[in-house]
């Protein structure tokens, strides 16, 4: 299913210089021709015009050419924008549960870690800065209002309000810091060795397949560490896993 906002931002490529500006994205996916068409939704967002529906698009249409790696990456990004989604959340678990290497997602929480952080869990980085940042001007009115006549229950309203203000810019402050440094990264290329250096010699730690989820711990020079969710870490060249980013 194309998501019908990409159509506003296939618009746009009216107006840029790049080669997918000929391209309706929309089309080429119901023409059956996917492969075409993730390249126009990555032209998209290579432009600056990446948002939730656009990566959702994305992943559909590398799913329906037959690159679960790329799949599942499009859909990760999406995330980041659509973390409520259901359909998303729907064809996420229908492509990890095609990958062949049995790991959990990278931060996967535990039942009750879940049920406290669902709020923030819920939210965008973007929802979350917006929460913080209406909840800070209302503290700030509030106290204008304070200091001009007497204001009952002021004291419950300023500590919900400075709760908000804690638990939506820090939320976004969290996040933004995660997903800059050390941000999840999906396997690309079909197997890809996990080494224990930055060294083709160095020692085989395992094989990781098309699909396979991580967290980033490193970046140094053509080479990523990352931490698998069973514990283990070590290496793999850059060139074998797409980063899951804004």
């Amino acid at each position: 299913m194309i998501r019908a906002a990409t159509l506003v931002g296939t618009l746009l490529l009216l107006a840029t210089p790049a080669a997918a500006q000929s391209f309706d994205c929309p089309t080429l996916y119901d023409e059956g021709d996917y492969a075409a068409a993730a390249d126009c939704f990555e032209a998209l967002a290579d432009q600056g015009n990446g948002n939730g529906h656009l990566f959702y698009n994305l992943g559909n249409a590398r799913y329906r050419e037959g690159s679960l790696g790329e799949a599942i990456l499009g859909w990760r990004k999406a995330a980041l924008y659509l973390p409520r989604d259901g359909d998303l959340k729907a064809n996420l678990k229908r492509g990890r549960d095609l990958a062949k290497d049995d790991l959990a997602p990278p931060g996967e929480r535990e039942a009750l870690a879940r049920t406290l952080l669902g709020p923030y869990d819920a939210l965008s980085a973007s929802e979350l800065l917006l929460v913080g940042a209406v909840a800070w001007a209302l503290l700030l009115i509030l106290g204008a209002i304070r200091f001009t006549r007497p204001l009952p229950g002021w004291g419950a309203g300023a500590a919900l309000l400075g709760f908000v203000v804690l638990f939506g810019l820090g939320g976004w402050s969290v996040r933004s810091y995660t997903i800059s440094q050390h941000p999840d990264a999906v396997v690309l290329a079909e197997e890809v060795t996990l080494r224990s250096g930055r060294d083709v010699l160095s020692t085989d730690l395992a094989r990781l397949h098309e699909g396979a989820e991580v967290r980033v711990v490193e970046v140094s020079d053509g080479w990523v560490q990352v931490a698998l969710s069973t514990g283990p870490r070590g290496w793999l060249s850059a060139g074998a896993v797409g980063l899951v980013q804004w």
